[in-house]
C-alpha cells in the first residue's frame, strides 16, 4: 500500500497535469527559485495567519487552500498521516492561535534534490519561534505543476521530522 502510494505521487503524467519544464525538453532554470519561493511564501502565510495578520476569510485562507493537492498526504513529525481536508481544515482553525505570544516561521537551508517533466523534490528546515521556545523541523516536499498556483506548483506530499536541538 505505502509502495503503491509512493509510485502514484510520483508517477503522474504529463497529459494529467501541466509540465514543470520549459519550453521543449529543457528544464525550467528558475524551477528551483520557484520551489524556494513557493516554500518561503507558505510559511509566510502560515506566520500571518497564526499571529491573525489576515482576517479568517475564505479570500484570504486561498493562499493555504489553493495550493494543496487534492491527493495532498502529510506525514507529520509525530507520525501521523493525514489527508488534504483534515490538513487544510487544521489549518484553517489555527487562526490566531498565536496572539497572546507572536510567532514567527524561518525557512533555511532549502534543496531542490531531484526534478522532473511533472514533479519537484525538495527539503528545508522550518523554525518556529514562539513565546521565546524554539522549534524546528526538517521537511521533504513533493511538488506536482498546477498553471493556477502563484509559483506553478502544488503541494502533493509533505514530511516532517523534528529536529534535535543541542
Amino acid at each position: 500500500m505505502v509502495r503503491q502510494l509512493i509510485v502514484a505521487l510520483t508517477c503522474f503524467t504529463a497529459a494529467a497535469a501541466p509540465s514543470l519544464a520549459g519550453e521543449g525538453s529543457a528544464p525550467d532554470p528558475s524551477l528551483e527559485e520557484r520551489c524556494r519561493a513557493e516554500v518561503v511564501e507558505l510559511h509566510r502565510f502560515l506566520e500571518v495567519w497564526s499571529n491573525a495578520e489576515l482576517p479568517p476569510t475564505e479570500e484570504a485562507f486561498a493562499r493555504f487552500g489553493d495550493v494543496i493537492a487534492p491527493s495532498f498526504l502529510i506525514i507529520d513529525p509525530d507520525g501521523e498521516i493525514l489527508g488534504r481536508e483534515p490538513i487544510v481544515d487544521a489549518i484553517r482553525q489555527a487562526h490566531g492561535r498565536w496572539t497572546e505570544a507572536p510567532g514567527q516561521i524561518r525557512i533555511e537551508n532549502f534543496r531542490l534534490h531531484q526534478s522532473g517533466a511533472d514533479y519537484a523534490l525538495a527539503t528545508y528546515e522550518e523554525w518556529h519561534e514562539v513565546g521565546g521556545e524554539t522549534i524546528g523541523r526538517l521537511s521533504s516536499v513533493l511538488f506536482g505543476p498546477n498553471a493556477q498556483a502563484p509559483q506553478g506548483l502544488e503541494w502533493l506530499h509533505l514530511h516532517e521530522v523534528w529536529i534535535e536541538q543541542d
